[in-house]
């Protein structure tokens, strides 16, 4: 049962990356500034481009890395494109990297064109009417593709293809993200209302109510027009609840305890790429030796390579990308603008 809930961490990554984008891009606008485009695209690629361009190399140069043969052409990674009609190949987990691509070019020039032309009640309504055509759009999709299937029919397979890899079916948790980022910078007072004390307990239960709905829709209605149309919606609301609640200070000081969260964090990026070549190389290694896929001993050892691979990755790659971008983003704060260099 459980097993069958993992799919929802990837709605959790995209709840956190839109807030924490969200976040980056409107507090400019609550300064009365526009947002820096050319500094947030380059922060960007140089936090993705390096260490996903030396992972996706490895699995187009190096088969023997990759768990699954690719299949994609290289020019769908390079565009970010994967995720529109992808079937299960190697390095397929990227579709969510190619979401986060479209999300990153959509929104900051979504709040550029609606910076000061939008109110708090026209935000939420257009979060929810997105969300709702999203409820739509999916439940059509499977009207016209899956009704007519019964639980064993292959036609099932098409399924992740048409509804759960495409930038279109997972708009929810950017959505829910973006909304608990406005609300942070245009109402700090009522986050910090929402944040403290009962309400920040009330969050807690509205989140672990919905996320105990998909759990349940899982097991009922798994792939099925009830499960299509909710389980998205249901899953962010349930995460961006938990995200309110636990942003206040003392929870936020008990997460920062737990042994590991920091490295986690750091790491986080690295570890998506290379987890799953990673724990298959292991899977490999061992079954020689009669040690399935769950044996303990394959579980460990898949978790320290991991963290080993990601390491090699952070420290040999992104870490080195990371200082190259705070130089070039110090060189672009003290450029001068265009309107000094006239004078």
């Amino acid at each position: 049962m459980l097993a069958n809930f993992g799919w929802t961490g990837v709605e959790l990554f995209f709840v956190l990356s839109g807030f924490l984008i969200g976040t980056q891009l409107l507090e400019p606008v609550s300064r009365g500034e526009a947002p820096a485009l050319k500094r947030f695209y380059l922060r960007r690629s140089l936090r993705i481009l390096p260490p996903y361009l030396l992972v996706l190399a490895l699995y187009l140069f190096l088969p023997a890395w990759s768990e699954l043969p690719v299949e994609t052409p290289a020019w769908r990674f390079l565009t970010f494109t994967q995720n529109f009609g992808l079937r299960r190949n190697g390095f397929s987990h990227a579709w969510s990297l190619c979401v986060e691509e479209h999300f990153y070019l959509v929104l900051p020039l979504t709040v550029l064109a609606l910076r000061g032309r939008i109110r708090a009640p026209h935000l939420l309504l257009g979060a929810v009417g997105l969300m709702g055509a999203g409820m739509l759009l999916r439940a059509g999709l499977w009207q016209r593709h899956f009704s007519m299937f019964g639980p064993d029919d292959a036609g099932w397979r098409g399924y992740d293809t048409l509804l759960y890899y495409p930038t279109y079916a997972r708009l929810d948790g950017l959505t829910c993200g973006v909304v608990l980022a406005a609300l942070r910078v245009f109402r700090p007072a009522a986050w910090e209302r929402w944040t403290h004390g009962a309400r920040a307990g009330g969050m807690a239960l509205v989140g672990l109510a919905c996320l105990g709905g998909v759990l349940w829709l899982n097991e009922e209605y798994f792939r099925n027009l009830a499960h299509t149309m909710l389980a998205f919606p249901l899953t962010s609301v349930g995460y961006a609840a938990l995200l309110v609640a636990m942003a206040g200070p003392t929870a936020s000081r008990v997460c920062a305890r737990v042994p590991g969260v920091r490295m986690f964090a750091v790491l986080s990026f690295t570890v998506y790429l290379t987890h799953k070549a990673v724990q298959h190389g292991v899977r490999v290694a061992l079954e020689p030796y009669g040690l399935d896929t769950f044996h303990p001993v394959t579980l460990l050892g898949g978790a320290v390579a991991v963290l080993l691979a990601s390491l090699a990755l952070h420290h040999g790659v992104e870490r080195p990308a990371l200082k190259w971008r705070s130089r070039l983003e110090t060189r672009l704060v003290h450029e001068p603008s265009p309107q000094a260099a006239t004078r």
